[in-house]
C-alpha cells in the first residue's frame, strides 16, 4: 500500500512505500511516451515491480496530475500572457473561450495613467500588439461590458467600442495625415455650407437646421465659412483651412479617429463638432444629416421601415465614438 506521494513536476512522481522510495517518470524518448517504473534496493540495484504495483502507481499519478490542473487552471500554458485580439475571427465564428470580463487601473496610486480592460484577469492586445489602455474608467467598463455580453460566439459587430479603440491604437503616422487630408478636402462639399439656389421649402429647412451649426462653426474658428449654392463647391478661405488643419494636428489619435467616425456617419465635420459640444441634439441628428432625403420622401413617399432602419444605423454608428469623446479629456481648442 502506498503511504505517501509527492508530485515533483508534471513528469516525475515520488512516493514512499514502507522504507522504500519509488519514482515514476515520463520519458519522451520512450515509444508511446510510456511510464517507466524504477525501484532501487539498498545496494542501488534496479528491481522489477509487479504489474499490480505498476497499475496502482500509474493511477495515483494520473489522479494527482488531473487534480493539479483542475485546481490551478492558470498553470496551463494556454492561459498565460495577454489576450491577442487578432485571433478573433471577423465572421463571428470564434467561440467564447473566456469566463469573465472586467477592468483595473494601470497604477492604483496614479489612476490618471489609464485603465486596463481585462479578459479572465488578462490584458488585451490589438492585432498590432499594442496593450489596450483606456483614458477613463467609463470606457474600460464599456469594453468589459461588450465582452461580458457575448454569448456562445464572439460577434465583432457587437464590439463597436473595442473596434474603435483598436483603430485608435493601431493607426500609423501616415494614417493620421490621410485622415486630416480627408477632413480638409471634404470641407468643400460639407452639406452645412451648401444651400438650395432658388427659394423653396427645402431652402427654408436648410436655413432653419443648418444656420445654427454654421454660426457655431464661425465662432469656434473665428473665420467665416463660405456658402455654396446648388451643385457648386464651397471655396473656404485658405487661412481658415490652415487653422483647421493645425487644430486637427493638435489632437491625439483617440480624438482624431472618433471625430472621423462621427463625420463619416453624419457626412459633415461641422455636424461632428456641433454634436460633440452639444450644439446639436441627438433627437434632431438624423433630421439634420438626412434633410434632403426626408424632404424628397414627403413628396414621393417613404420606403416602409427603410428610413427608420437608416436612422437606427446612423445612431448606432455615431454612439460609440461620441461616447468615447465625451468620456475623455476635452479636445484642444483651435489656436
Amino acid at each position: 500500500m502506498i503511504r505517501s506521494f509527492k508530485l515533483i513536476n508534471r513528469n516525475i512522481l515520488l512516493f514512499s512505500r514502507g522504507n522504500k522510495f519509488f519514482t515514476t517518470t515520463n520519458n519522451s524518448n520512450i515509444k508511446n511516451n510510456q511510464t517507466q517504473f524504477i525501484k532501487k534496493d539498498d545496494d542501488n540495484n534496479t528491481i522489477e515491480l509487479s504489474d499490480e504495483l505498476k497499475a496502482s502507481i500509474k493511477l495515483e499519478e494520473q489522479k494527482k496530475i488531473v487534480k493539479e490542473v483542475m485546481e490551478k487552471p492558470q498553470s496551463s500554458k494556454f492561459l498565460k500572457g495577454d489576450v491577442l485580439l487578432e485571433g478573433v475571427k471577423s465572421d463571428g465564428s470564434s467561440l467564447r473561450w473566456y469566463k469573465t470580463a472586467d477592468m483595473c487601473r494601470t497604477e492604483p496610486e496614479n489612476p490618471d495613467q489609464g485603465y486596463y480592460p481585462l479578459i479572465d484577469d488578462r490584458k488585451m492586445r490589438t492585432p498590432s500588439n499594442h496593450v489596450i489602455i483606456t483614458p477613463s474608467k467609463e470606457i474600460a467598463y464599456a469594453v468589459a461590458a461588450e465582452w461580458r455580453a457575448q454569448e456562445k460566439y464572439i460577434k465583432p459587430s457587437r464590439l463597436p467600442i473595442t473596434q474603435t479603440i483598436i483603430t485608435c491604437l493601431d493607426i500609423r503616422p501616415e494614417g493620421r495625415f490621410k485622415i486630416i487630408g480627408e477632413f480638409i478636402n471634404h470641407l468643400a462639399t460639407d452639406p452645412i455650407c451648401n444651400r438650395e439656389q432658388n427659394d423653396s421649402k427645402l431652402k427654408k429647412l436648410q436655413n432653419e437646421l443648418y444656420e445654427p451649426i454654421l454660426q457655431f462653426a464661425n465662432e469656434y474658428y473665428g473665420i467665416p465659412f463660405s456658402i455654396s449654392t446648388h451643385l457648386s463647391i464651397s471655396k473656404h478661405p485658405k487661412e481658415l483651412l490652415d487653422k483647421i488643419e493645425k487644430h486637427l494636428h493638435s489632437m491625439n489619435n483617440w480624438e482624431l479617429v472618433c471625430l472621423q467616425l462621427i463625420s463619416q456617419s453624419s457626412k459633415s465635420f461641422l455636424v461632428a463638432l456641433a454634436l460633440y459640444y452639444g450644439r446639436l441634439r441627438l433627437d434632431n441628428l438624423y433630421q439634420t444629416i438626412a434633410l434632403e432625403e426626408e424632404y424628397q420622401s414627403e413628396t414621393w413617399g417613404k420606403i416602409p421601415f427603410g428610413h427608420d432602419l437608416a436612422e437606427c444605423e446612423t445612431h448606432n454608428e455615431i454612439a460609440p465614438p461620441l461616447f468615447m469623446l465625451r468620456n475623455m479629456n476635452p479636445i484642444p481648442l483651435p489656436k
